[in-house]
């Protein structure tokens, strides 16, 4: 009896895994160039600060969220770039790519040197390094950033 059971639920799992995993849709990102992924809106989702005395790691926190009223990075397509975290005022400038992996971007305030790690179409993660931080003096702290559309 338990077997004619087993049986009909197998089946119905395998076609519900089945319609559930068909409806995905592929990441085609890889096909098209970095200059071209990174264009358009990004919302800010999460900073993380690794810090390290002395190359010892001492800390790893993630700065809290409090968008006035948004949190984000716009990037377009004739390279203006535009970036507010927690903040009323908006930095605004240019970014360009250096080399395989580097992205940086220049505003009148501060130039963002950032690392990419991760680029699709949905998600963007880079990360910075820093030895001059004044939160944190003597320390190397490692900037972690998660974009996402």
């Amino acid at each position: 009896m338990k077997n004619l059971i087993a049986v009909p639920v197998l089946f119905v799992s395998i076609i519900i895994l089945s319609c559930l995993s068909s409806c995905n849709k592929p990441d085609t990102s890889p096909d098209k160039p970095r200059e071209q992924q990174v264009v358009g809106e990004w919302f800010i989702e999460r900073i993380q600060l690794k810090i390290y005395y002395n190359n010892v790691f001492a800390k790893d926190t993630i700065i809290a969220r409090a968008p006035k009223p948004k949190n984000f990075a716009l990037f377009d397509a004739s390279n203006s770039f535009a970036y507010c975290f927690n903040s009323y005022t908006t930095d605004a400038g240019t970014y360009q790519f250096k080399g395989t992996d580097s992205l940086i971007c220049t505003t009148p305030s501060k130039i963002y040197h950032w690392k990419t790690l991760t680029l699709t179409a949905d998600i963007f993660t880079v990360v910075s390094t820093s030895t001059n931080d004044p939160a944190f003096p003597g320390a190397k702290v490692e900037t972690y950033q998660t974009f996402a559309r």
